[in-house]
């Protein structure tokens, strides 16, 4: 058994789960995996484990067609060299000092790696002979439009009143295989939903797009959202799995091999959405061309299945358009919940919103406005690794400049020696979570920000709100009166 063969057993197989987490050595001797790739899957590198199932694809690939594919992990990027004074190897470099507030921080690096053999470095990534073998990319990613002026447009309000929306929405036909040739006819897009178009989203203000039945959350007819989450198969609610195996159509965009092997074995005639993803393309032609896609199949199917990487509501413009226009017109559309990259990071930093609360922004939306955020309560900045782009761009080569601004901006609240994070959460089911801590100073020069969601911790503590505090005393002594 290879190394892909295994991990998308192991996501889907509830018996092998079973016997890898009661004894892993035992189960991987037994289905007679090599030594590199045992040692490879028990050390849960997840650098080393990404490289390796895209080679292997490669080279199935390669197997099947003749063709020579290179492997690739294409969020992986080149870390810039750094100043002549600074180790050439950052392993080797001080931790920076703790701020304040250290002792509420937990001081946290990959998991023991000590006990795991050393990684083998991953190649730079050579650009794809063929798409198809490329991870697409995380369905959180939606540029904002840039303003004209981002100086003159208050914080919260909308860049601009939306045009009206016309009662149906009829999507233009397309023939198979003609998505990525013709250029697609969008109506603009309101990127800030203000409470009515929220309500109108969720189908709060129209019974048609709206479940008569108490079971109709159960009815496959109609568009249903799912989410595969963030550790491939694994995460799958069994929700999401009767979703994926019963629909009569399926398409899904999903960041690794694996988790698109679960997403076939459910379902075999599901289909990708990756190849609608061009070098250069704005994105949010791309978007639409993936909801035109979407509302075709939905048309000639009657019930259609898509399933995105991680949660699918969060950050993915396609998902929630999609269910919007469908109920436009009187489809049903739903979505289900699913584990996202905030939910990972909750456990795998051991974050409690409860003590220090979180502040959550879109990375360039973030830079664009003047939010009223508090450096003393948590923020997480998500899409990093696409800060300012507007088109897709596989590699993401320009990011590291981009960040200059960014830290720049977030050292006037926090300071240059500010512990921050860079956390990407386990893909593959015996994958660890990666986590990156850097002194704020140095954000641009990280190894892996092409991957990761940014979270800085709070800097000191807030104001105490006395006269709150004295109001609920004086309410607590007023009923102890009265009783």
């Amino acid at each position: 058994m290879k190394m892909l063969e295994f991990l998308a057993s192991l996501a889907t197989d509830p018996e092998l789960m079973s016997a890898f987490r009661r004894s892993p050595h035992e189960t991987l001797n037994r289905l007679n995996l090599t030594a590199d790739d045992q040692r490879a899957l028990l050390a849960g590198d997840p650098v080393a484990l990404r490289q390796a199932v895209f080679t292997e694809q490669a080279m199935a690939a390669h197997e099947a067609t003749g063709e020579v594919k290179a492997p690739n992990s294409p969020e992986l990027m080149p870390v810039p060299p750094r100043p002549a004074e600074a180790p050439a190897n950052p392993e080797l470099m001080p931790p920076p000092p703790k701020p304040a507030n250290s002792e509420l921080m937990p001081r946290l690096v990959r998991s023991n790696p000590e006990m795991m053999p050393p990684p083998p470095k991953p190649p730079e990534p050579a650009p794809p002979a063929n798409p198809e073998m490329m991870p697409p990319p995380m369905p959180e990613e939606i540029p904002p439009p840039r303003p004209a002026n981002p100086e003159m447009m208050p914080p919260p309000m909308p860049e601009e009143i939306p045009p009206p929306r016309p009662e149906k929405i009829h999507p233009p036909k397309h023939s198979a295989g003609s998505y990525q040739q013709e250029s697609v006819r969008f109506e603009p897009i309101d990127f800030e939903l203000d409470l009515a178009q929220d309500a109108m989203l969720a189908g709060l203000d129209s019974m048609r797009s709206q479940d008569q039945d108490p079971c109709g959350v159960w009815s496959a007819e109609g568009l249903t959202m799912v989410g595969t989450g963030m550790r491939a198969g694994v995460h799958m609610t069994v929700e999401t799995r009767l979703a994926i195996e019963q629909a009569t159509r399926v398409l899904y965009l999903v960041a690794d091999p694996v988790s698109e092997a679960c997403i076939r074995n459910l379902n075999p005639a599901a289909e990708s959405l990756w190849p609608l993803y061009q070098t250069g393309k704005p994105r949010i032609e791309i978007y639409e061309t993936i909801i035109a896609r979407i509302l075709d199949e939905l048309e000639s199917a009657g019930d259609l299945c898509v399933a995105l990487y991680g949660h699918p509501g969060v950050l993915s413009h396609a998902a929630w358009e999609s269910i919007r226009r469908a109920r436009a017109t009187g489809k049903r559309a739903r979505m289900l919940p699913a584990i996202s990259t905030e939910d990972s990071l909750f456990a795998d930093l051991g974050l409690d919103i409860g003590r220090a609360g979180l502040q959550s922004f879109e990375a360039t939306r973030f830079l664009y406005y003047k939010y009223n955020f508090d450096p003393c309560a948590g923020l997480l900045l998500w899409q990093v690794s696409v800060l300012g782009e507007d088109q897709w761009n596989l590699q993401h080569t320009e990011v590291r400049p981009r960040l200059q601004v960014l830290t720049g901006y977030l050292m006037k609240f926090y300071g240059p020696e500010h512990e921050v994070f860079l956390y990407h959460a386990p893909e593959l089911p015996t994958s660890r979570a990666l986590i990156e801590r850097v002194a704020l100073r140095d954000l641009p020069k990280a190894e892996f920000i092409s991957i990761s969601t940014l979270y800085i911790p709070p800097r000191g503590q807030p104001q105490m709100n006395e006269e709150n505090i004295q109001a609920l005393e004086r309410m607590e002594v007023g009923n102890q009166q009265s009783a």
